[in-house]
């Protein structure tokens, strides 16, 4: 198969996509930007809270941001994984991302947000790192 991933690269490329939502999820938000290459954007589709992209520097400045809403609990489920090459030097990671998410201390929460999630990866001397990221809501809480 001309896009199968050797398993020690497929590693990299989930532990990465896992790491960010992770940084998030510990209220470490600002250390995702130095997950992305330095050209890296996030774009969020139609259907998404604040529908846009955001690119180069000001990921660092957009996740600062959301770092500094220390009120906001999530806690972000990824599922049904698939990791495919993408050129020599490249990976695109397709995944279902579930959002759980409290505004307050009540951390009452439903889920927020169904979303498909693609993350080009591209590697960046020694590591792989986010090149461009969509999420694209499925389902919605509001």
């Amino acid at each position: 198969m001309s896009n199968s991933v050797p398993l020690d690269t497929r590693f990299a490329a989930t532990d990465l996509v896992h790491l960010f939502f992770r940084l998030v999820d510990e209220g470490r938000a600002a250390e995702t930007a130095d997950l992305f290459t330095a050209d890296g954007s996030i774009t969020f589709g139609p259907g998404a809270p604040v529908p846009g992209t955001v690119s180069g520097e000001a990921i660092r400045g957009a996740m600062t941001a959301r770092q500094a809403q220390t009120h906001v609990t999530t806690r972000h489920v990824l599922s049904n994984l698939s990791v495919e090459r993408e050129g020599d030097d490249g990976m695109v990671v397709r995944s279902l991302l579930t959002l759980f998410r409290s505004d307050d201390e009540s951390r009452v929460s439903t889920v927020a947000s169904v979303a498909d999630v693609t993350d080009r990866l591209r590697r960046d001397g020694e590591n792989w790192k986010i090149a461009s990221r969509l999420v694209s809501p499925v389902f919605n809480r509001s």
